[in-house]
């Protein structure tokens, strides 16, 4: 269906109220612009979100007037290998021309650099705005503000950045991050090999050091953008005796393209562009190294810890485009429900259709709102980790302070990470589903494009850690925390428990609630977990059977010693229906919050609530009565594994 909409930022207005409204604004501007002291920079806050909300409204008009006319095409044309080169369609590269002329591949770059200094929250709202015109080309934009902006932070984090009265005056990579800016060349992140996917411990590219220089060796599959030229890759370049699995990978920056006595020498191999089932103008390549030349980014052993840098930011970037493609699915359902009649109604009147869309117009907006409440936990942690390594404060009390918050953001910001990336994605597809069921037939059909957005969306809960990825990490953590501190751990539950009877409004109560029950089904894990270990330990002749070992231990070492991929079997089988869960009551804390200071969002939270509670309670109840036929399934297999 046509696009009607002439701005794509304008036309939004639950995005417009986030935006707005939806940042802590003010401490992120104020650590970009290093209090606005900088003399190119913005005078004020009012200044810079004036331009802010310029760049963005003058993105919204080109991705509905330029990219999203173009998406039916792109898709039909895809991407291909001529060569050892990567071709896009016309179509595509006129896009990318566009986004060149309006500077968007330098928004979030140094302004010393070629960029707009902007920060990563301006691109990831630019993120989901071309999402709903293309996730192709969002995807490769991805990987322009995300690769410059992390070779600045690498900089920074190894000391190898300069900066004079709060202005950068040089990094390593001044060069990479000027053409990436420029939008002359772009980046990609390589993590991927043939059985290295989620479990990157086995990843097999060897790096070795000879005269001084990095030369790496392997196979990539599945990277993103592979024929970028500034390749950050995660590769092995310590003894697997001396350091096993993530403890022995380096970060590497390796260029695609070599130049040497006038000639261009392919230093990465280009060997296939992937057939996939949608992103068809995204180009997922796979690569060889043959002795590549690359450099060392930071320490040895480093490098998974700095691949989180980038891997964090790609899962924020995952989650606002899961968002921007739910939006176009609702907005084209929506048209085509009030055009399409049946039964003497249009079909958006029929109770079954009018759900769905409801259910839609519901969780797109949640999302959105616990997306923004993410962005600004990981954010302002990252600029004032960045703060503390380059102009920390030389009051020591200020420096503490900023430890303690920046500490406290940056566990907030990996908490509700894997919950976003998880629930967006997850989501994503339902919506996407629902749209093309509310075309019927007409769905299936090439010349509505709808069924596009389904195929578009089937990636997001696989790529950049799958959804069991995201699952599994909320889940280790939330169940740490609980066996690490019981006593925070119970207060917390009965504060929630207190508060569902005694908050000042009812939809605080119902949050409350919520809360309450995840706690509930928390404990009831837990329970499982403390007497399956109990239970082993005992059979095992750990301790022994005298009673008063049996006590000592319980005191001293019983919550010391855990196994999270054996003791936590039982929470590991449920770890899908908690995130859920969490995720549930996070996004309702939100949209609450923004109901006491804005009446008008009040009915959004208590629609979304209302629904919310029905749904924890149900998977509350699941967990609570859930058998063990799944562990003993699994039991049964590595018994017969043992035997063979």
């Amino acid at each position: 269906m046509a696009n009607d909409s002439s701005n794509f930022f304008r036309d939004n207005e639950d995005l417009l109220f986030q935006f707005r409204n939806g940042l802590k604004w003010k401490e992120i501007v104020e650590l970009t612009e290093n209090g606005f002291t900088l003399p190119d920079g913005p005078k004020d806050l009012e200044e810079a979100l004036g331009f802010y909300e310029t760049v963005m409204e003058a993105t919204g008009e080109f991705v509905a007037k330029e990219i999203a006319p173009r998406a039916n095409r792109i898709d039909a044309k895809g991407t291909r290998l001529e060569s050892g080169e990567v071709v896009f369609s016309q179509e595509l590269n006129d896009v990318f021309g566009g986004m060149k002329e309006l500077g968007l591949f330098g928004l979030s770059a140094p302004r010393e650099l070629g960029g707009s200094n902007a920060p990563l929250a301006l691109y990831f709202v630019a993120n989901e705005l071309i999402a709903r015109g293309d996730v192709s080309a969002m995807t490769h934009y991805g990987f322009h503000g995300g690769v410059a902006t992390s070779l600045y932070v690498y900089s920074i984090r190894e000391g190898s950045a300069k900066f004079e009265d709060g202005r950068l005056v040089k990094t390593r990579w001044d060069e990479a991050i000027r053409r990436i800016s420029a939008g002359d060349d772009f980046g990609c992140m390589v993590l991927t090999e043939p059985g290295a996917g989620s479990d990157l411990g086995v990843i097999r590219t060897k790096a070795v050091e000879r005269g001084g220089k990095w030369y790496l060796t392997g196979e990539k599959i599945f990277i993103t953008s592979g024929h970028g030229q500034y390749q950050l890759v995660l590769a092995r370049s310590e003894d697997e005796k001396d350091a096993p699995g993530l403890k022995g990978l380096s970060l590497f920056l390796v260029p695609r393209i070599l130049e040497k006595n006038g000639d261009r020498i392919h230093n990465v191999r280009i060997t296939k562009v992937e057939e996939k089932l949608g992103h068809h103008g995204s180009a997922t390549c796979s690569l060889e190294y043959d002795e590549s030349e690359g450099e060392l980014i930071g320490e040895r052993g480093q490098g998974f810890e700095l691949m989180l840098v980038l891997m964090n930011s790609a899962r924020i970037g995952v989650s606002v485009e899961a968002i921007g493609n739910a939006e176009a699915a609702y907005r084209m359902a929506k048209a085509y429900a009030s055009e399409r009649s049946t039964m003497g109604k249009p079909i958006d009147r029929h109770e079954l259709i009018a759900e769905k869309l409801v259910d839609m117009g519901t969780w797109i907006p949640a999302m959105r709102a616990f997306a923004f409440e993410a962005i600004s936990a990981v954010e302002i942690s990252q600029r004032l980790d960045l703060k503390l390594r380059t102009e920390p404060p030389t009051d020591p009390e200020e420096l503490a302070a900023m430890k303690a918050r920046q500490s406290r953001l940056a566990k907030r910001a990996r908490r509700l990470t894997p919950l976003l990336k998880y629930v967006t994605s997850e989501k994503s597809v339902e919506i996407a589903r629902d749209a093309m069921q509310i075309f019927g037939g007409m769905g299936y059909i090439d010349e509505t494009g709808v069924h596009k957005l389904l195929r578009d969306a089937l990636v997001m809960p696989v790529y950049e850690g799958t959804s069991q990825i995201q699952a599994l990490m909320a889940t280790k953590d939330h169940l740490l925390w609980a066996a690490r501190d019981p006593a925070g751990f119970l207060r917390r539950g009965a504060r929630a428990r207190l508060l569902a009877r005694t908050a000042q409004t009812q939809l605080l109560r119902d949050v409350n609630k919520a809360e309450a029950t995840v706690y509930r089904a928390t404990e009831t894990i837990m329970l499982r977990i403390f007497g399956q270990k109990v239970k082993a330990e005992w059979e095992g002749g750990l301790v022994g059977r005298d009673p008063a070992a049996w006590g000592r231990y319980l005191k001293k070492r019983f919550l010391r010693q855990w196994d999270a991929k054996s003791d936590f079997s039982q929470g590991l089988l449920h770890a899908e229906r908690l995130t859920r869960m969490l995720a549930d009551v996070a996004m309702g804390k939100v949209l609450a919050k923004q109901a006491q200071k804005f009446p008008e969002r009040e009915a959004l939270a208590k629609r979304f609530v209302n629904r919310m509670l029905l749904r924890v309670d149900a998977t509350a109840k699941e967990i609570e009565h859930m058998d063990d036929s799944v562990l003993e399934a699994i039991a049964a297999l590595e018994g017969s594994a043992r035997s063979e």
